[in-house]
């Protein structure tokens, strides 16, 4: 016995040294990208320094107070713990999970049973014809049990590819739910947007309803001629047929709002904010290189490149071949009551490992390294898609505001033009004409104001999700996941 083991470590030790060129580790794979030292884009000062203040004593991941609106709370937080998406996302963090657990019972002993029982009926013929029946029971019971050593790291890898799955699969969680909460917010500011809109349409409609009176009364008394009564009446037509389309656009941002709660699409929404917040205060985006750490969706891609590179680790040891540990009792007996006093015991130890495979596990391991230079480049366009989204979010914060400050110079300027073209309406110095187009464009510049600076609260609010604002807290809080997953399994 003590040769047989000996020779075996010596076959071990020859093997090691001829398989080292497969199991030695892989170099680290270059990501072709490289990242700016800032944003081209860079952000101004805060228009409300008290709201910077604000955020920097927020708690970490609630952004949304940053509104001061039990309401959008409300909704949010309903939609964090009813999103079909999100229980989707932690299923598959549950199913991550299990895997764990399933590849690290491969690195543990195994223990076989087995019990029979047969009873035994013989017939037999002698001499004169008769007949000699014989019966008996046969017991046998057996256990065995098996134990395969890791010697190249290929369990040590699966296991460690698993556990990188998993906690990608938990920042795909916390991706989903930071963008989740910037969705219901920006539904909730459109919904807010389309019904303030609204009401103004509906102050503009009686506007002009009153108009066409008095423009029909002046008419009567010969100070209006007949033109100018229908084009009070078409204009009175255009502001009507601006409502059906703003109610349609309400209610399919309700329908959209339900989706987001978990909630079936018809479900009432009852909303009582009527201004659109304009307090709050956007996180700045700091440095490129922070996206690394601070989205969700790029340490998720950065955790996925790791565990593609142990499945590479995994490749090259199956390779090598595979030391197995044996040891079985078989008891057996005629009698029940004698059965484990007659047993055999085996122990045994058995080296497999390929010869001639016609080349599959080299290729495994070609295909292997093709998927880490795959993952590599999709991290690098994830990283830079982020970077993009980032530089958009601050050009967009920047020129939206710009824009609303002229749309209001615009609006001061057509409220003078209007009031002008009244006058000289009524000296008969000029047309109604004049007067109506000043009008329309009065009426078109106050809800068309309304609609950008919902843009730009939509817009501020994106910064918390192209930054990355603590996504991963959104995921320990709403969804509390098990231990340690690199205690997974040890029970």
């Amino acid at each position: 016995m003590t040769r047989i083991v000996l020779s075996m470590a010596v076959l071990l030790i020859v093997l090691s040294v001829a398989g080292c060129r497969y199991i030695e580790p892989e170099p680290e794979m270059a990501v072709p990208i490289v990242l700016p030292e800032s944003y081209t884009h860079l952000p101004g000062p805060a228009p409300d320094s008290s709201a910077s203040r604000n955020i920097q004593n927020a708690a970490p991941g609630d952004w949304w107070h940053q509104f001061n609106n039990a309401e959008l709370s409300d909704l949010i937080e309903t939609g964090l713990s009813s999103s079909y998406n999100l229980k989707a996302l932690k299923a598959r963090a549950d199913q991550a999970w299990a895997a764990i657990k399933g590849e690290k019972s491969g690195t543990r002993p195994t223990l076989d049973y087995s019990l029979e029982a047969e009873r035994i009926h013989t017939r037999s013929k002698t001499k004169g014809n008769s007949a000699q029946t014989d019966h008996g029971h046969d017991y046998t019971a057996s256990l065995g049990a098996g134990y395969t050593l890791d010697l190249w790291g290929k369990n040590s890898a699966g296991i460690k590819a698993q556990q990188l799955e998993y906690e990608a699969a938990c920042q795909d969680l916390g991706d989903a739910a930071l963008a989740l909460t910037c969705d219901i917010a920006d539904t909730w500011v459109d919904i807010l947007s389309v019904r303030k809109r609204m009401a103004v349409l509906e102050r503009q409609i009686e506007a002009n309803r009153m108009n066409l009176k008095l423009q029909e009364l002046r008419f009567i008394n010969g100070n209006a001629s007949a033109l100018d009564v229908s084009q009070q009446r078409e204009a009175l037509a255009q502001v009507l047929s601006a409502l059906p389309l703003l109610e349609k656009n309400e209610k399919q941002l309700v329908n959209a709002l339900n989706v987001f709660l978990g909630r079936t699409v018809g479900t009432p929404v009852t909303l009582s904010t009527e201004i659109l917040p304009d307090s709050f205060f956007a996180p700045q985006p700091g440095i490129p290189s922070d996206l690394l750490e601070n989205r969700a969706d790029i340490r998720a891609a950065r955790l996925r490149l790791d565990a593609a590179v142990q499945d590479v680790e995994a490749a090259k040891a199956d390779m090598m071949p595979d030391v197995t540990l044996s040891a079985s009792a078989v008891f057996s007996s005629g009698t029940l009551d004698l059965l484990f006093q007659n047993w055999v015991m085996t122990l045994g130890a058995a080296l497999a490992g390929p010869l001639i495979d016609g080349g599959e596990r080299k290729a495994e391991i070609e295909r292997t390294r093709a998927v880490v230079r795959e993952v590599v480049n999709e991290y690098a366009g994830i990283v830079a898609g982020a970077m993009c989204e980032v530089e958009d979010t601050l050009v967009a914060i920047d020129r939206q505001n710009a824009y609303i400050r002229q749309l209001e110079q615009q609006l001061t300027a057509v409220r003078v033009t209007m009031q002008d073209a009244r006058v000289q309406y009524l000296n008969g110095q000029s047309s109604y004409l004049n007067y109506l187009a000043a009008w329309a464009s009065l009426e078109s510049l106050e809800r068309q104001i309304i609609s950008e600076k919902a843009s730009y609260v939509k817009e501020r609010i994106a910064l918390y999700r192209v930054t990355g604002w603590q996504g991963a807290y959104l995921t320990q809080t709403f969804f509390k996941q098990p231990q340690d997953p690199k205690n997974a399994g040890v029970e």
